[in-house]
């Protein structure tokens, strides 16, 4: 049985050199392909992190403006805060004095009237005295 083998191997000898050169061919082409997809992809992905190296850096910029906004938006938080218990303040003290003034009209009117009846009381007696 493996004398048949091996004489069918010597007939076919000649038909595989021709196809050892056009395996070779192909198998060549093949790799200098994958070597040539292999450079694209590597000069591919050098320009990828080349941008996100860049994205990473105007990342970077914007959370530093976002960190300095929300410190600014704190601060004029803080501000409109204080504004509002001034202006709170204000207003009680506006109310006092209202109230102030009120009581104040309410004294200067007693005042007045007890001036006209002790004027009108002096009068009367200046009157009946004569």
């Amino acid at each position: 049985m493996w004398p048949k083998v091996i004489a069918q191997l010597f007939e076919l000898l000649p038909h595989i050199t021709r196809l050892v050169p056009m395996a070779d061919k192909y198998l060549s082409s093949k790799t200098a392909s994958e070597k040539a997809n292999e450079a694209a992809m590597a000069a591919m992905a050098e320009g990828v992190r080349g941008d996100l190296g860049q994205v990473t850096k105007a990342h970077a910029g914007l959370y530093r403006q976002l960190q300095d906004q929300s410190a600014q938006i704190a601060e004029v938080g803080e501000t409109v805060k204080r504004a509002g218990l001034a202006i709170e303040q204000h207003d009680q003290r506006m109310a006092a004095l209202e109230s102030g003034m009120k009581s104040l009209g309410v004294w200067v009117k007693a005042g007045v009237s007890l001036l006209v009846v002790l004027a009108v009381v002096v009068t009367v007696l200046l009157v009946r005295g004569r």
